[in-house]
């Protein structure tokens, strides 16, 4: 009898760990930059410069991918980033992404018609 119930916790010990671990994999965030686009030189927000634009990938390390986001502002292509993110919405086609740098903030225009505009104020400052 007792060799049964140690059999039984430990197989209930090994279901939890690999319960686990499977859950880390499929569910932790790998970012993976796609592009990079660069304000033009003389483009200003609230008197900053250099400030990008990133579209990522979210994916897991299963590999599968999880959707899009894209970070805004001056510390967006270092290898810790930091901005503002932006989800992009499930479905939309990131392929032909278009920013335009307008005087009061990004526009994010897709191919497919979807447009998100980010207003300045939400991605200048810095830390």
């Amino acid at each position: 009898m007792p060799r049964k119930i140690g059999l039984t916790l430990a197989g209930v010990v090994l279901g939890v760990l690999l319960a686990v671990g499977w859950w880390w994999l499929d569910d932790a965030r790998v970012l993976v930059r796609l592009e990079l686009y660069q304000a033009p030189s003389g483009q200003e927000y609230e008197g900053e410069r250099g400030h990008k634009v990133v579209l990522a990938r979210i994916d897991n390390h299963l590999g599968g991918v999880q959707g899009y986001e894209v970070w805004l502002g001056d510390g967006v292509d270092s290898d810790t980033p930091y901005g503002h993110v932006v989800d992009i919405p499930s479905g939309w086609v990131t392929e032909g992404l278009r920013v335009e740098w307008r005087a009061d903030g990004v526009a994010l225009v897709f191919t497919d018609g979807g447009e998100i505009f980010v207003p300045a104020e939400h991605f200048t400052g810095g830390r």
